[in-house]
């Protein structure tokens, strides 16, 4: 019975990652919408992840080298993210981004809703980290709160759209864990009182230091919410589980 059932799970799994109608949106083989190979590439299903800032880490590990040397986001009940920020992963997320292309976010919505649902607890609401005005006027949409969506949409759990960014940040491209703490300090604010008691998934489409993912974390906190938990497309990587290359 219990070989049954494990069967019928990888068989379902499989049919959710490797559709033979779709083209792979990372590689365009015809066994999308992630395939095999760039599954393995870049979501390292036989790893696991920083439970403090969601790296990509062995498996049997519990927190990268960073959070047991105590730099990661101390806010959050967990963080966990889907691939590694590199490649082919790194450009669909920045063709989502910086041209423009949300709707490509549509190709990825079902096995990453269903990848975090065997990753995170289940939870009240989604709460997807804000943009300034400005910048998401700019831009014409805000990359998280599509992501939030999509989560919303393929497995009903309820949107709350909380949070706001009271002033506009510098980039955090470059910049230390500190510096981005103290380019986010008291920028983010929670705009509502609903989140009382509730548990989240608190959404954004990368994280590096989880400084953006603190700084949301701090606010709902503040404003009574039970557990918050962080849900990322992607991190970084673990030094040890990268190959050399000659």
């Amino acid at each position: 019975m219990k070989i049954e059932f494990l069967n019928s799970l990888k068989s379902f799994t499989q049919e959710i990652l490797y559709d033979s109608g779709k083209p792979c949106v990372l590689c365009g083989k015809p066994a999308g919408p992630v395939c095999s190979d760039c599954n393995d590439e870049y979501f390292f299903p036989q790893a696991d992840r920083c439970h403090m800032c969601g790296k990509i880490i062995k498996k049997g590990k519990h927190l990268c080298d960073g959070c047991t040397a105590g730099h990661g986001p101390k806010k959050l009940s967990k963080v966990t993210a889907w691939g590694n920020y590199e490649g082919a992963w790194k450009e669909f997320i920045w063709a989502v981004k910086f041209k423009y292309q949300p709707y490509r976010l549509v190709e990825i919505g079902k096995p990453f809703s269903q990848w975090a649902l065997t990753n995170l607890p289940p939870v009240d609401a989604l709460v997807p980290i804000p943009m300034h005005f400005e910048r998401e006027a700019e831009r014409g949409f805000n990359q998280a709160e599509v992501i939030a969506s999509l989560l919303h949409w393929e497995l009903g759990i309820p949107l709350l759209k909380v949070l706001e960014r009271i002033a506009p940040t510098n980039p955090q491209v470059g910049l230390t864990r500190l510096e981005r703490l103290n380019n986010l300090k008291g920028v983010i604010n929670l705009s509502s009182n609903s989140v009382q008691g509730l548990s989240l998934w608190l959404i954004d489409d990368v994280t590096t230091t989880g400084a953006t993912l603190e700084a949301g974390a701090e606010a709902l906190l503040k404003g009574g919410a039970k557990e918050v938990y962080g849900l990322c497309l992607a991190a970084g990587i673990e030094k040890s589980l990268v190959t050399p290359v000659d």
